[in-house]
């Protein structure tokens, strides 16, 4: 991958430096992130326990860091013929941690940067060709491509990162356009060693409509969403499933009680999925915006112990002032009933992007520094007071949130999917009615260059966790402490 990337720059800059007898316009972009991260009991599904609490949790020691640095860069190339023609390459590289994981005396390039080492950790992120359909205004996208389903108030918790696939898009009126898609999202894997198929029917295919009006004052986006998720696809991919992994979006396992006993019995049938939403945004009493999101999911397989349906709701108002824009952010999402064996409540997502501002449990600012990064907001709810972009300074802006959020989930259920069903859950990934969080967040951004600017991001989150629910989730002990974080952020943007 490495020498394909270093091809691809030298015949950039070849084109670049030849462009009068080129045809072709090279243009190369990308952003280089540096995170210098410190942290406390923000661990992924262990997050809210230091090592104390984890050791009287579970006997065992948590290793963990408190500092880290991490860096990234992600470069792209557009190969431009013409307004109807061009292409676009972007190679990720990193996310890397200074001084490791490193493996020993080794040395091995895939450790990075340990001492002694070169990162090798270099991927394709984004690969796709844009072209319009001749003597039409139709343009089509299609290979790896970032796809972000519409939002207005807190991000996606659908949809927004990489996959494959083909995106339309027409202006049908001055004010209308329409937009259509089909995405793989999972596809068989290939045969084994012994030239057998391990699985015949695991592909995940999802078409989608997005119809969006702009008036003078307010713009309204539908969207729907369908797709197919094969019988097999549970057993190659982790994508779409609850945060607990009880219930897939596709068939996995029928429960059923028997003599107080679940009874598991593998599910073989596949699932229709589907999605309908509708946001937008109201602007007519400017500089008071309005916004709001609404999506309902559902899974259909025939069973109703493997199916899922749910939905989101959230809203905004914000009021633009000179030297400050005060917010409030608000959502609900449903959750789990505390019947294990009629299918889940929560609404569905594929790979979500939800940042209702606590950014240590959900999606982070930069999505590189030490934080939970929930990106779904299933079986939550919450309310956000926000002062954005407070500038008395030029170039110097702060950020604070406020931010409580509690579980929309019966309280049972932590209970019977660790000891009865035998997943694992924590307040982590899996708030209950009995449990909440008050986060409160501020950054503080410092643009140095035009193109380079800094930003210190500092949370810290106050936990309320109920003590029976996870004591009889566990059947052990449960401490848990609150988390922070202090992060300090570079990115070059060019």
């Amino acid at each position: 991958m490495k020498k394909i990337l270093t091809l691809m720059l030298a015949a950039g800059m070849t084109l670049a430096a030849t462009s009068g007898a080129s045809a072709v316009d090279v243009k190369i972009s990308g952003t280089y992130d540096f995170s210098f991260s410190g942290s406390h009991a923000l661990n992924g599904d262990n997050s809210f326990m230091d090592s104390s609490d984890y050791r009287h949790n579970t006997g065992r020691e948590l290793n963990q860091h408190n500092f880290d640095v991490f860096q990234r860069l992600r470069l792209g190339m557009d190969f431009i013929m013409s307004e109807q023609l061009s292409a676009f390459y972007q190679a990720q590289v990193g996310i890397f941690t200074w001084g490791g994981p490193y493996k020993g005396a080794s040395k091995m390039e895939n450790d990075g940067g340990a001492l002694g080492t070169r990162a090798s950790n270099i991927t394709t992120r984004l690969a796709y060709l844009d072209w319009m359909i001749p003597q039409t205004n139709i343009q089509v996208r299609m290979g790896q491509q970032e796809f972000l389903l519409p939002n207005y108030v807190a991000g996606s918790p659908v949809m927004d990162d990489p996959a494959a696939g083909v995106f339309i898009t027409s202006p049908v009126t001055d004010a209308f356009t329409a937009s259509g898609f089909w995405m793989r999202a999972v596809s068989d894997p290939l045969k084994n060693a012994y030239g057998e198929y391990d699985y015949d029917d695991a592909d995940v295919d999802l078409f989608g409509l997005i119809g969006d009006f702009k008036y003078d004052y307010f713009r309204v986006t539908p969207w729907a969403m369908i797709g197919r998720g094969g019988k097999d696809f549970s057993d190659v991919s982790n994508a779409g499933p609850t945060s607990s992994g009880l219930l897939p979006f596709n068939g996995m396992d029928r429960l059923s009680w028997n003599n107080g006993n679940l009874t598991v019995t593998p599910d073989n049938s596949d699932s229709t999925i589907w999605f309908a939403g509708l946001g937008g945004e109201f602007t007519m009493f400017d500089p008071l915006r309005l916004a709001m999101d609404f999506y309902y999911s559902g899974t259909d397989n025939g069973n109703a112990s493997t199916e899922r349906e749910g939905w989101y709701l959230a809203a905004l108002a914000e009021y633009r002032l000179p030297w400050f824009v005060p917010a409030v952010k608000a959502w609900y999402a449903s959750g789990d009933d505390s019947k294990v064996t009629n299918g889940s409540e929560q609404p569905l997502y594929l790979s979500g992007g939800f940042k209702p501002g606590a950014s240590s449990y959900f999606k982070g600012r930069f999505n590189i520094a030490n934080t939970i990064d929930n990106g779904s907001a299933g079986g939550t709810w919450g309310i956000s007071a926000q002062l954005n972009k407070i500038s008395f300074i030029e170039d110097l802006s702060h950020d604070l949130r406020v931010t409580y959020f509690r579980g929309t989930n019966s309280s049972n259920m932590p209970n019977v999917i660790n000891n009865i069903y035998g997943g694992s859950v924590t307040p982590a990934n899996y708030l209950t009615t009995k449990d909440h969080v008050v986060e409160v967040d501020f950054d503080t951004s410092y643009q140095i260059y035009k193109n380079f600017v800094s930003v210190l991001e500092l949370s810290y989150a106050f936990q309320d966790f109920d003590g029976n629910v996870w004591r009889n989730a566990a059947g052990e002990s449960s401490d848990f402490s609150n988390a922070w974080r202090a992060a300090l952020n570079f990115r070059y943007k060019f």
